[in-house]
């Protein structure tokens, strides 16, 4: 994806830090799955993945692991906007077995502190909660509030 691209998905308020989400937009791990964001602010990301046969468990319902996938890389480009931030711990829980063709996910965060990123994140099969969670990570250095 290029910046003409991501200038289309993000909020005036974040359009200072494009290159740091073109970077998370273009990470292997994001571009290879098949997601896609679908709006980015400084607040909330949201991030969409179409289902493919692979992302299917034994019963025909979405894989825990595509699930919370999608819900790490959405918490990465949130807390990796403004500077670079690593995960740290993730807690999950889910709720019911996702069915639809479509997994969507929004990220916001509950608290960010000068070393800390709280983000609660859920994962939905249309409007039904498959899974929410909150993820830390740890601000590096060389970002600055």
């Amino acid at each position: 994806m290029d910046r003409s691209e991501a200038e289309k998905l993000v909020s005036e308020d974040c359009r200072q830090y494009l290159d740091n989400i073109v970077d998370m937009l273009n990470a292997p791990f994001f571009r290879d799955n098949g997601m896609e964001a679908v709006r980015i602010s400084l607040e909330e990301v949201e991030v969409r993945k179409k289902v493919v046969p692979s992302d299917r468990n034994s019963n025909g319902f979405w894989h825990g692991g595509i699930i919370y996938g999608v819900m790490d890389h959405a918490f990465a480009i949130l807390t990796n906007i403004e500077g670079h931030a690593v995960g740290q711990n993730s807690n999950v829980n889910f709720y019911r077995p996702g069915r639809g063709d479509i997994i969507s996910v929004k990220a916001r965060f509950v608290n960010v502190s000068r070393s800390l990123y709280h983000v609660y994140v859920e994962a939905f099969d249309g409007e039904k909660l498959v899974a929410s969670g909150i993820s830390t990570a740890f601000r590096l250095q060389e970002v600055h509030s």
